[in-house]
């Protein structure tokens, strides 16, 4: 490769090189032997110049200018889809304001109503209540206890074990009792 091609080489690669130097390149390596580098280098400005001849047919525009010019469709509502659609939403709503009035109504007529004249007899009631509501709490945790109590029983259930060993080995000196009877 001679020096005048390496310096238009360095030019264009570092985007600095003028067209005609750019032309002048192009045909010092379409006139360069067939090494590697120049093989490589003719095929891609071989590539570059058939993009370069590439170009739109006429009827392009055509096609884009009837694309843009298209009306978009307008969409048809009908009135029976429109009326199905929202009239599950007025019922709902109609029910809910309804059920609303008739609730408020009956909230009025419970107002609460205070059940003693004086705070020291609701206090008295409120301390008899309590201690009624303690001694069925105390019933219950006493029997709670008793269930405790017979969870015990099952170690003193697991010496009863061993008795029934005990039978079973008895059962051969049984059969000897029946057969002193019989002689």
């Amino acid at each position: 490769m001679d020096s005048r091609m390496e310096q238009l080489l360095e030019k264009y690669w570092a985007s600095e090189s003028s067209i005609q130097e750019e032309k002048e390149l192009k045909e010092l390596v379409a006139k360069a032997d067939n090494s590697e580098e120049m093989e490589e280098l003719k095929v891609m400005f071989g590539h570059f110049q058939s993009e370069q001849a590439l170009s739109l047919g006429d009827d392009f525009d055509r096609e884009i200018l009837a694309l843009i010019e298209e009306k978009p469709e307008t969409k048809v509502i009908s009135m029976s889809g429109y009326f199905k659609r929202y009239a599950g939403v007025a019922a709902a709503m109609l029910v809910l304001i309804t059920s609303s009035y008739f609730f408020m109504q009956q909230q009025k007529e419970y107002e609460q109503e205070d059940t003693f004249d004086s705070p020291e007899l609701a206090l008295k009631e409120l301390k008899k209540q309590l201690v009624m509501v303690s001694n069925y709490m105390n019933t219950g945790s006493s029997s709670l206890n008793e269930l405790n109590s017979m969870s015990k029983m099952d170690v003193g259930m697991e010496g009863l074990k061993y008795m029934g060993d005990a039978a079973r080995g008895m059962e051969p000196i049984s059969e000897m009792d029946i057969l002193e009877k019989k002689f």
